[in-house]
């Protein structure tokens, strides 16, 4: 299962990697969730998130991704956020700080935001958080440190400070002459040892679950909402799109302009592709693991890519990892389930696609002249004639001798991948042609041999 979590300041990297195997990236933003699960995330975990100047991560995209069968989990900081706003949609949420937001003790999202330097430098901590503070003060009058009225006095000017500047020190210094000396002198001196990072150790919490999670085998997350497609997440989903890769892809376009025609094809084909997988969204298509060996043996098999280096060079050729391909599989399987839902109309659009590609006219005359040329008969007998070659002359015929190709090793696979219901019905199209050919002109010569066996 692939795993993602989101962390910044609440625990270091070093940390997190020590208790779970994943993928771990900056604090979320908006789009994230969503880039990550187009990219094959099956589970996540939400612990850090941005606030104020980039856009926070979006309800929604959690909303969507649980709906396309991923289980999101959220804790210590952004994370407990959401998961308290999302706990009845199913967002699991762990630790004290889900609690307190999840019980309404608290509301504010300042409460774990705080100012941090730069990720390069491990998100060095430049202020402390609110919900730290107030633990730390619990435990402080606990130990007979401080008395409730410094505490109570202590966490209104923390309160009183913008997150950013919020911290210890800060706050003591502003209590100077408004509490009693002893008490700020026994707390600073106690600080060091004794204050408590409550965040961290949601952050620690959540991790531990989703190892355990991991380690079991739970199927896709169920949700008992439908989600819809608002104008508004269609909006996100194409400015989240535009902004990956773009460099690339103008590149690309770029070169496909040079051939006119390629570039119309690469269009269209890209045009279609995006709408079905927008309807495989708009329709809910489940994900079927139970499918994917399968769908992954045929992908390859299709291409009549068998062997495991040949595999690998292509993977290598068409930059893709592991999971890059993981990720391409899911999708045509989601593609599959659509343009079979989507059959009849697919059909009705034939006909503009062949004009459009000023191919219907010429189909059309191909098609009167064999029909012209053969009966029926002489197609229903193709095999029984041993004027004709036999079933391996003819694959050998059609494959090596006319598009220069291996006969591909999983013949029924390939066969699928046109469309065809059966072998029969591929070796009878392969039977006119043939007949076609050996009536407008000399019989065709088979590879190897003479021309009928």
């Amino acid at each position: 299962m692939s795993t993602v979590v989101f962390l910044g300041p609440s625990l270091s990297l070093s940390e997190a990697k020590a208790v779970l195997p994943a993928t771990f990236l900056p604090p979320a933003s908006q789009g994230d969730v969503y880039r990550a699960v187009k990219g094959g995330a099956r589970l996540i975990g939400i612990i850090d998130g941005f606030f104020e100047q980039v856009p926070a991560v979006w309800h929604k995209e959690i909303l969507w991704a649980m709906s396309q069968g991923v289980h999101v989990y959220g804790a210590s900081s952004m994370g407990a956020l959401r998961a308290a706003e999302l706990a009845s949609f199913g967002m699991v949420g762990v630790g004290k700080v889900f609690q307190a937001y999840h019980k309404g003790q608290l509301e504010d999202d300042d409460e774990v935001a705080i100012a941090h330097g730069p990720a390069e430098l491990g998100y060095p901590k430049l202020s402390v958080a609110m919900v730290n503070i107030r633990a730390t003060l619990e435990r402080a009058e606990e130990e007979r440190v401080i008395s409730k009225e410094f505490r109570a006095l202590f966490e209104e000017a923390a309160r009183s400070c913008h997150f950013p500047r919020r911290g210890y020190e800060h706050v003591l210094s502003v209590l100077e002459g408004q509490a009693a000396g002893d008490e700020i002198a026994r707390l600073r001196s106690w600080l060091p040892e004794g204050k408590v990072d409550i965040k961290r150790e949601d952050a620690l919490e959540l991790l531990k679950g989703l190892s355990a999670h991991q380690a079991q085998a739970i199927p896709p997350k169920e949700v008992s909402f439908s989600f819809a497609h608002t104008d508004t997440w269609e909006k996100l989903i194409r400015q989240v799109e535009a902004s990956e890769g773009s460099e690339e892809i103008d590149e690309l376009l770029n070169e496909l302009r040079l051939d006119p025609k390629l570039y119309g094809q690469v269009i269209e084909g890209a045009v279609a592709r995006a709408l079905a997988l927008r309807e495989a969204d708009r329709a809910g298509v489940a994900e079927q693991p139970e499918r994917f060996q399968q769908k992954l043996h045929s992908f390859f098999v299709s291409r009549n890519i068998i062997e495991g280096p040949k595999i690998q060079k292509w993977l290598e050729h068409q930059r893709l990892d592991a999971d890059g391909l993981i990720a391409l599989v899911k999708r045509e399987m989601r593609l599959e389930t659509v343009r079979a839902g989507l059959e009849p109309e697919i059909r009705k659009s034939l006909l503009d696609v062949l004009r459009s590609t000023e191919t219907y006219g010429d189909l059309l005359e191909k098609i009167a002249a064999k029909n012209a040329l053969i009966s029926a008969d002489e197609l229903e007998g193709f095999f029984d004639n041993e004027a004709n070659p036999s079933e391996e002359r003819l694959l050998n015929w059609h494959f090596h001798e006319r598009l220069g190709i291996g006969i591909p090793a999983h013949l029924d696979g390939y066969i699928t991948g046109l469309g065809l219901k059966s072998r029969n019905a591929f070796l009878q199209t392969l039977a006119r042609d043939y007949l076609n050919e050996a009536a407008v002109s000399s019989k065709p010569q088979l590879a190897g041999s003479e021309a009928t066996s």
